[in-house]
């Protein structure tokens, strides 16, 4: 184990046992690569998409879209605005599903390994449009179910809430029950790692497709 793992986890000085885990999706599971959607969005004749695209929060309609406050409908007719030319629709998502890499299989054979352990939870700021197409790509291809990893999962369009806003953390809290000393939040965002820490959550901040499976290799979150 490096010791770069080691100083990217934050452990509660009162925390004793964890009992749960939190994984976010995109950039913890989920492999991005935000420059290649850019580049797409503009082949596209869209511009101005990199003030509005982000690994953590989204901006402007894209937030919108990740709070689910406005539909797919909208979400893709605001992307032709923006763009000088007539575009379609698959062409929008193909260029918007091209900011996903891939789910390593073994990050998934992990959690399976896990969840006789822990309590485990998806918490991800995310849209319907990406969210239905990681279903399809990474579970539903390999004949399997998201809800086999996970004892249940939190999506920010469902929640009308993201990260790094409290309330995400608020309602995951009080509809789980978890006790925020006894859980462990994997996350890749700093700003979302800071509030998670306020609140009591212990955190580890995962780099870009870092390979994590030695973090379970420490005494603590050793199965």
């Amino acid at each position: 184990m490096t010791n770069s793992i080691k100083e990217r986890l934050h452990i509660h000085d009162n925390t004793s046992e964890i009992k749960t885990l939190i994984f976010d999706f995109g950039g913890v599971l989920i492999d991005l690569d935000k420059e290649r959607s850019i580049e797409n969005f503009k082949k596209l004749g869209v511009e101005g998409i990199d003030e509005l695209l982000s690994f953590w929060c989204q901006k402007g309609f894209f937030l919108l879209f990740e709070e689910g406050k406005i539909s797919t409908r909208d979400f893709l007719d605001e992307i032709k605005k923006m763009s000088t030319r007539n575009i379609s629709d698959e062409d929008i998502k193909a260029a918007f599903f091209s900011f996903l890499i891939d789910l390593p299989r073994y990050k998934l054979d992990l959690i399976a390994r896990l969840r006789p352990h822990y309590q485990i939870f998806l918490l991800s700021n995310i849209n319907e449009l990406i969210y239905n197409y990681c279903l399809e790509q990474y579970f539903h291809a390999y004949h399997t179910k998201i809800e086999n990893y996970f004892d249940k999962i939190y999506l920010s369009f469902q929640m009308n809430v993201c990260k790094p806003k409290k309330e995400i953390y608020q309602q995951l809290i009080q509809d789980s029950g978890i006790i925020p000393e006894e859980t462990l939040f994997l996350e890749d965002g700093s700003e979302n790692i800071a509030v998670a820490q306020s609140m009591g959550i212990n955190t580890f901040l995962a780099l870009p497709k870092e390979d994590f499976t030695p973090l379970f290799d420490i005494p603590l979150l050793k199965p």
